[in-house]
């Protein structure tokens, strides 16, 4: 027995050498790629890096992450690495959606938009901003078909984000006056503030912080207003818990119904949004979303009034 011990005891010793005489870690140089690229002194990375020391976000103008000379093929071509910011992409998963963009083309609009971002909207936005901001401008979203292997337009939104990044097209700011901005900011930020909530599109959000919100309306959501056994007996959304009704056969998707939460929350006092939605709540469900997004939105501290 004692000597099973010994045995034991000389092998742990063993052992503990051998881990005091590895060589110690040292953390991997990783690049941040949503970063300026080091020692470039044009005016556009100059933009990005102020607006990144002002409000702590990364700003991008096209979805190229990285783009980098890596040598040349077996055929003595040049190859290069890329990284592309794919918007598609989620943390567990990829969506059927896909996005073409019409990017900034000069200078100048470059830095109108960041004037823009910077005077009219952080104001409202700098306690939910993204990691980075991906300004275009325009933004086209092609859903995959189903039956084959091709992809339908289905719109141009406002916003889009993942868990890196939100895209922003910009199309309807030129030629705005001052209080047209206004409006356009605070349109932005509604959508700002839903990013911020997290969740996936495939859950319907409510595996985010506003999760007791979208459970509400789950089964409603982007679905018909009647059921295919009885096409006559039209569902009404306003008494369901929505806020606005803007299309005629479906519900409104997740996104716009909380969209349109927000802007009359943080539009409204609490008297003025029962006057203006409280006779449709013949199911309570407009109280029980109203109590369960306001407290998320006075933990912004984001007010429009």
């Amino acid at each position: 027995m004692k000597s099973e011990i010994l045995i034991f005891m000389i092998a742990l010793t063993g052992c503990l050498c051998a881990c005091q005489q590895e060589d110690e870690l040292e953390p991997l140089d990783v690049t941040n790629s949503f970063a300026t690229s080091p020692g470039a002194t044009d005016e556009e990375t100059k933009l990005k890096e102020n607006f990144y020391n002002t409000t702590g976000c990364h700003l991008l103008f096209n979805d190229t992450l990285r783009h980098e000379y890596k040598g040349t093929d077996e055929n003595g071509k040049p190859y290069y690495e890329t990284e592309l910011l794919g918007l598609e992409y989620q943390l567990t998963s990829t969506s059927n959606f896909r996005f073409k963009f019409d990017y900034l083309q000069t200078l100048e609009q470059k830095r109108q938009v960041t004037a823009f971002l910077q005077n009219d909207l952080l104001p409202y936005i700098k306690n939910v901003m993204p990691y980075s901001l991906l300004v275009a401008n325009g933004i086209d979203e092609y859903q995959r078909n189903t039956m084959d292997v091709s992809y339908d337009y289905v719109g141009s939104p406002l916003t889009y984000n993942n868990l890196r990044c939100l895209a922003l097209n910009v199309s309807r700011l030129w030629g705005l006056t001052q209080e047209e901005r206004k409006a356009y900011a605070q349109d932005i930020c509604c959508e700002i503030i839903f990013a911020s909530f997290g969740g996936t599109a495939g859950n319907k959000y409510t595996d985010g912080k506003a999760g007791q919100f979208f459970s509400i309306n789950y089964n409603n959501y982007s679905t018909p207003k009647s059921y295919w056994w009885d096409p006559t007996n039209i569902l009404n959304p306003l008494e369901l818990g929505f806020l606005e009704d803007p299309y005629e056969n479906n519900f409104s998707s997740p996104k716009e119904d909380a969209v349109a939460y927000i802007k009359a929350c943080l539009s409204m006092t609490e008297e003025e949004f029962f006057e203006k939605y409280g006779e449709n709540d013949i199911n309570g469900y407009t109280r029980q979303k109203y109590d369960i997004i306001k407290p998320l939105l006075e933990a912004t501290g984001i007010k429009f009034n």
